[in-house]
């Protein structure tokens, strides 16, 4: 499944490094086309900690469509 910028989707199947967002959903930010595949996604670790440490890039295999 691909996802554009604007989705909002909830991550359903984390790689190990990112299970502690495991059932957390947010919107996509970036498509993956610059960064190797790897998805932006805002909103799910927190505003102070996403302008610290950035937005969590996930692959499309560890999202699913928000409802």
């Amino acid at each position: 499944m691909s996802f554009r910028k604007g989705d909002k989707v909830t991550v359903t199947n984390p790689n190990p490094g990112n299970q502690r967002f495991a059932g957390k959903t947010g919107i996509v930010i970036d498509d993956g086309s610059k960064s190797g595949g790897l998805l932006g996604v805002k909103g799910i670790d927190g505003r102070l900690a996403e302008a610290v440490k950035g937005t969590p890039g996930f692959y499309a295999e560890e999202l699913s469509p928000a409802h």
